[in-house]
């Protein structure tokens, strides 16, 4: 992402807390894709991520006048979309009755014949890594933050978030390049 369009972002979130509602549809245009993207890996359904998007929304409107001018504004509306997707499945967790074909997919972590092979060996270099580098593997590259974003999303200092990128890294361009297979 370009500072230009973290710029955008920025800007229509203050000209939502100042009630221009255009510029709602403006950061729509910015961002909603990406909303998307990560509402779904969250509650791993399209059409559910498609209404945790539009909750999100409706909740980037009513807490724009608590923006930070000076934050990273995309950063903001990813937690909001990951919190609100997060806050979906406990509401659907807590009210849905229990049958067994629903926990189907507990029997296997990876459904092999259903990923692509380019996911799968994504997955299988990720868990070659720390939780914590998981984590800002995560952040830096699906979620587009900043390493000031994670260190703050994190509790860490920029430099252990900054180490362990490099670290989980160097870590994963090892496996590709023909490393061992994580246990």
């Amino acid at each position: 992402m370009t500072e230009q369009m973290r710029q955008q972002i920025n800007s229509c979130i203050a000209a939502i807390a100042q009630g221009d509602e255009l510029a709602l549809e403006r950061l729509s245009c910015l961002v909603s894709a990406r909303m998307l993207s990560v509402a779904q890996s969250v509650v791993k359904s399209r059409a559910v991520a498609e209404e945790v998007v539009q909750d999100s929304f409706l909740r980037i409107y009513r807490n724009a006048g608590s923006f930070r001018r000076n934050s990273n504004g995309y950063a903001w509306i990813c937690k909001i979309t990951q919190n609100q997707a997060l806050n979906r499945l406990r509401s659907e967790r807590s009210n849905a009755a229990e049958n067994i074909d629903d926990f189907f997919f507990l029997a296997s972590d990876v459904d092999v014949a259903a990923q692509s092979e380019a996911e799968l060996t994504v997955r299988e270099a990720m868990q070659v890594l720390a939780p914590f580098e998981q984590r800002v593997i995560y952040q830096r590259y699906f979620m587009d933050f900043t390493l000031r974003d994670s260190a703050a999303s994190l509790g860490r200092s920029l430099s252990a978030v900054d180490r362990a990128l490099k670290s989980a890294e160097t870590k994963m361009r090892n496996f590709l390049n023909g490393g061992t297979k994580p246990l």
